[in-house]
């Protein structure tokens, strides 16, 4: 009989229910000062972990020491931690109903092991494992919220957009019983990152925007810097448009270091390699993912814009000519264009839809040709001309006081 084993029968020999437990809480602070450095004796922890899991120990001493334990296991090395918290789960599990919220902590204290060593998805499914819906303890919205949000962030770490999905669903049932105001910015970070997961460019972007408005002052140039980003990626046509001009009338884009790219597609000019080429070095790699037929979402985003602002400056353009301003092959152009000549419908509800073009115009295939209906009267086109001149005339002003400021009256 070892001699953890030896202190643990004479422990359980007290008759008095105090003395007990202090015996075993003074005993569990040994043994854990004991392992508190590399290379110490586990045998004793898993003795102690044993005697407290068996029927003859009282359930009142049981939970007590227990919850002590798991408290206590962030003193180990994470190596001892983590060999000893499985241990534990092990031995728990044929009464795990009867130790949930022992189970709970330990689970919590593994999961935050394998996060600082960037086991993305060895902590998810630690956590996973948390009985929340169990009945035999009450857990507040909250606490429930948290853990799942937790979940999410750390499948969205291993870019796993699906899962985290799914637990992020389950956070947005109870969300809005949550008034802490750091778990409501986290839920919001998780689905604004899950929707740029998605390629849910657009909504990704208003999400990433509204997050610049509320986090702290410190992170809302990296929150517009990703709204930006996004819109960028988005299709082209009316809603990112509209965002786009949102985003560039907000003063704070012109510290970001995209704001040249998110100017020259508010203002519906051509993006150039060079352009095109900085802005891909800027994208996160989910953001460089393939289409089936080889292009890249910054590919067909560049590739739309361009087109659009093509309409802006031609009446009519050949497949050829097209072709060699888009960097495609004219049959490619073709169907660029006829893609986004293709009515969609926009809106919330089926009763308030409405037909809207991203692309207004037609295509003769006869003569190889697109031609570009105007969307603007003759007045809205003048206005907008004027607004770009403006435009410009502001930036040399804004670049004028910044360099020589004594020219500036």
């Amino acid at each position: 009989m070892s001699s953890t084993t030896a202190q643990l029968e004479q422990i359980a020999a007290l008759s008095d229910h105090k003395a007990k437990t202090e015996g075993y809480k003074q005993l569990l602070n040994t043994l854990i000062a004991a392992n508190s450095s590399n290379g110490g004796d586990e045998a004793g922890l898993r003795s102690f972990i044993d005697h407290m899991i068996e029927e003859r120990t009282p359930l009142v001493v049981s939970r007590t020491l227990l919850s002590s334990f798991a408290n206590d296991l962030a003193r180990l090395p994470p190596e001892t931690q983590k060999s000893i918290g499985h241990f534990t789960l092990e031995k728990i599990q044929p009464r795990v109903v009867a130790f949930e919220e022992q189970v709970s902590v330990v689970r919590l204290a593994l999961a935050d092991i394998y996060e600082r060593q960037e086991d993305w998805r060895e902590a998810a499914r630690i956590l996973i494992a948390i009985p929340l819906d169990s009945g035999q303890r009450v857990l507040t919205p909250e606490e429930k919220v948290q853990i799942y949000v937790k979940i999410a962030r750390l499948y969205l770490e291993d870019e796993e957009s699906v899962q985290a999905e799914a637990y992020i669903n389950r956070a947005s049932e109870l969300i809005h019983l949550c008034k802490d105001h750091g778990l409501n910015i986290a839920y919001k970070v998780c689905f604004a990152r899950i929707m740029d997961f998605k390629r849910a460019f657009m909504k990704a972007s208003l999400r990433y925007y509204q997050l610049s408005q509320i986090v702290e002052e410190h992170e809302q140039e990296q929150a517009l810097k990703f709204a930006i980003t996004c819109a960028l990626l988005a299709p082209a046509g009316p809603p990112r448009s509209r965002m786009l001009a949102t985003l560039y009338k907000d003063e704070r884009s012109q510290r970001i270091d995209i704001y040249p790219v998110l100017e020259k597609m508010y203002l519906e000019r051509v993006l150039r390699k060079a352009e095109i080429a900085k802005l891909e070095s800027m994208l996160r790699p989910h953001q460089m993912a393939k289409y089936p037929d080889g292009t890249t979402v910054l590919d067909r985003a560049v590739m739309e814009h361009n087109l659009l602002s093509a309409s802006k400056i031609y009446n009519n353009i050949t497949f050829e000519e097209l072709g060699s301003l888009l960097g495609i092959s004219p049959e490619r152009a073709e169907k660029v264009a006829a893609a986004m000549m293709k009515e969609e419908k926009v809106g919330a509800a089926a009763a308030l839809m409405k037909e809207e073009r991203r692309l207004r115009g037609s295509i003769d295939q006869i003569d190889r040709l697109i031609v570009f209906e105007s969307t603007q009267d003759s007045l809205a086109q003048f206005d907008g001309h004027i607004e770009s001149v403006c435009h410009q005339v502001n930036s040399i002003l804004e670049t004028l006081s910044a360099k020589h400021p004594e020219l500036i009256m």
